[in-house]
């Protein structure tokens, strides 16, 4: 093969590596809880927070990049909620509430970064 395809294998790869990218941080706060399972329902509160009492598990910040040729877009209700249920569902919330977050697109690049509080709201009588 010559150098040249060489380099634009590798390049190719790299980029296809680099389509998409997730970096979360979960802050647990108060006792810690039974993980559920990944696939747990979670309700999502993104204008307001839900009137009944609830008590706070945890603060969590995402950061999903999405290359738009090889990984499509990356959205708040898609794969921001996706990584959000999934970190809830292990820290034992039932509720998320979404306290800010930032859509932007740069070049072939979307990004969502979120901020969110994971709740657990009371059992449904």
């Amino acid at each position: 093969m010559p150098f040249l395809d060489r380099r634009w294998a590798v390049l190719m790869c790299v980029a296809l590596l680099a389509s998409c990218a997730t970096t979360t941080k979960v802050d647990t706060l108060g006792a810690e809880r039974a993980a559920m399972k990944s696939d747990c329902e979670i309700t999502f509160f993104k204008d307001a927070k839900p009137s009944a009492p609830f008590e706070v598990l945890g603060k969590i910040e995402s950061h999903i990049a999405q290359n738009f040729f090889f990984g499509g877009k990356a959205r708040l209700e898609d794969e921001g909620y996706a990584e959000l249920k999934a970190k809830a569902c292990g820290i034992g919330g039932n509720a998320v509430v979404i306290d800010d977050h930032l859509q932007t697109s740069v070049s072939e690049m979307t990004h969502v970064h979120v901020w969110a509080t994971v709740i657990k709201l009371p059992a449904k009588q």
